[in-house]
């Protein structure tokens, strides 16, 4: 049993609340992920063939695809961010003996807020603890043209851990051409937490490849990512490309054990075709349980009204 407390506030000085949350997923059986069946190397050699951009590499050697001239619209510019370093306490986690143990050599509590990003990445290393204790673990993604009925995920065997998390706003805004950008609060400490624990972290976007470079440089200037991790950004590749291929594609090469986006589709694309909500009323409880709805990881600064501060 996993309980956890998630603020799904937004990105300035929103509410906070909390709520407890079932563990596992009942979803149709689908491949275990043994810890000693997994070839990391092949895993990402395959997910960058395929044409996910490992985030290792130095910023000026990124391959932006064979458009360079497209390029060109996306310089690699210094960006302003604010909102860093935000304390949040972590979610609680209840397990016992060694799972315990591992995770709380990983995840520490930095301060009395809870970040929304705490559920999302306490159910990741709930599953990394798992893995660690010699339990199976299970993906969070939806096979090709699920069953809503009874809905199944796609094979781990043999599968590094990873998670996905999705950059674009549902609100269709473009984060890349703004000129200075706000960045979610204690999202740098959790993907620390995931990386300490073996888990990769995989960046998707609608953005076009030919912006592989700048992204990037905003995630390196940010903090998100970090240098010796497999971690990848995986973009829009052209053609009839869509950002639900490149999640299967994700999840063939690796075992996918949460996601975090703020809006449904960001999980599946089915959520933008449904007429009838209801009509995936089976998948409600994959909502953090895996799923995990958060503030985009970076929005456009604005110049918001602020309190009134008049003297006298």
């Amino acid at each position: 049993m996993v309980r956890r407390r998630l603020s799904l506030a937004t990105l300035v000085l929103l509410p906070l609340f909390s709520g407890c949350v079932a563990a596992l997923l009942p979803l149709a059986a689908v491949g275990a992920l043994g810890k000693n069946q997994i070839d990391r190397t092949k895993a990402k050699r395959e997910l960058v063939a395929s044409g996910a951009i490992d985030l290792a590499m130095p910023v000026g050697s990124v391959t932006v695809g064979p458009d360079r001239e497209a390029a060109r619209d996306f310089p690699v510019t210094d960006k302003m961010f604010s909102g860093s370093g935000g304390a949040y306490k972590v979610a609680e986690v209840g397990l016992d003996g060694e799972a315990a143990d591992y995770i709380s050599r990983i995840f520490q509590p930095v301060g009395p807020d809870v970040s929304p990003y705490a559920g999302f990445a306490a159910y990741a290393l709930q599953q990394s603890a798992l893995l660690e204790a010699g339990e199976g673990v299970k993906s969070v993604v939806l096979v090709p043209r699920v069953d809503l009925i009874r809905p199944e995920t796609m094979g781990c065997e043999g599968k590094p851990l990873a998670v996905a998390i999705d950059l674009d706003e549902k609100t269709g805004g473009n984060w890349l051409k703004a000129e200075a950008l706000y960045r979610q609060n204690g999202l740098i400490e959790a993907l620390s937490s995931l990386r300490a624990a073996g888990i990769s972290v995989i960046w998707l976007s609608d953005q076009p490849v030919a912006a592989s470079e700048t992204i990037s440089a905003i995630l390196n200037d940010a903090g998100f990512s970090q240098s010796e991790s497999d971690d990848f950004l995986f973009l829009d590749r052209g053609g009839e490309d869509r950002k639900q291929v490149r999640r299967w594609e994700a999840a063939r090469h690796y075992c996918l054990v949460a996601m975090a986006g703020d809006d449904r589709s960001d999980f599946d694309e089915l959520y933008a075709y449904l007429r009838d909500p209801d009509g995936a009323v089976t998948l409600e409880k994959m909502f953090d349980n895996g799923w995990f709805l958060t503030p985009p990881p970076l929005v456009e600064a604005t110049d918001a009204p602020t309190p009134d501060n008049k003297e006298g």
